[in-house]
């Protein structure tokens, strides 16, 4: 059978043979393909960039959730150092520092000072604690003033030491200072604005506070890390 091929010079037109077939040349509708390819491209973009924002909305979300978890369970483990003082005066004199808290307050650092200098004591059983060796001044007063007046009363000043790595449970306190006697109370309530102790302590979570005998604030200052203090 013999095939009359027409081939049309005019782009787009169709290519037919005697069979009945028709072909249409490969450059046929070209814009119309370019246009439907440019569409889809755009739809495929759109479909990503909203995968993207649907992505990091739920790692954002994520993230606060972590956030919000974290800051609940750090409030049962939060600890609160207070100092506390009583007085008689002529009787006693007594200093404490208390954990009204909810969490135990792991002691990073402790020092005390008097007029500002710091008062270093070697760790031992037979040592005095710094904050009875920051009150000698006024144990040599009184005991002169005993002395002097041939009075023999009850004198007394019982110190404790509190050290880094120490732990203070939550609802306790330590009782970390108590004289009693006339000859001595007096001479110490006198003078004991001179002394200062600064604790830095930390939480089971690592969140750090300081809190200073010196320090006007209520609340104990919220700190990154205990070693930036030091």
């Amino acid at each position: 059978m013999d095939l009359l091929l027409c081939l049309c010079v005019e782009r787009g037109a169709p290519i037919s043979t005697r069979g009945g077939f028709f072909l249409r040349a490969p450059w046929a509708g070209g814009p119309k393909v370019a246009a439907v390819d440019e569409k889809r491209f755009r739809f495929d973009l759109l479909v990503a960039l909203g995968a993207l924002l649907i992505s990091g909305v739920a790692a954002g979300s994520s993230a606060y959730q972590t956030y919000v978890i974290r800051k609940q369970f750090s409030a049962t483990v939060w600890p609160y150092l207070t100092f506390i003082t009583s007085s008689s005066t002529g009787k006693f004199f007594e200093l404490d520092v208390d954990n009204p808290g909810i969490g135990p307050a792991l002691i990073i650092t402790a020092t005390v000072t008097r007029d500002g200098k710091a008062i270093n004591q070697p760790s031992g059983p037979n040592v005095v604690p710094a904050v009875g060796a920051a009150l000698e001044p006024e144990r040599a007063e009184a005991a002169a003033a005993e002395h002097e007046s041939h009075e023999h009363g009850h004198n007394d000043m019982t110190a404790s030491t509190i050290l880094p790595g120490d732990v203070l449970p939550a609802g306790q306190k330590l009782e970390l200072l108590r004289v009693e006697g006339k000859f001595l109370t007096g001479p110490i309530l006198a003078n004991f604005h001179r002394v200062s102790i600064a604790l830095c302590y930390c939480s089971l979570l690592g969140d750090c506070w300081t809190k200073r005998l010196s320090d006007q604030a209520i609340k104990p200052r919220s700190v990154r890390s205990c070693s930036a203090t030091s």
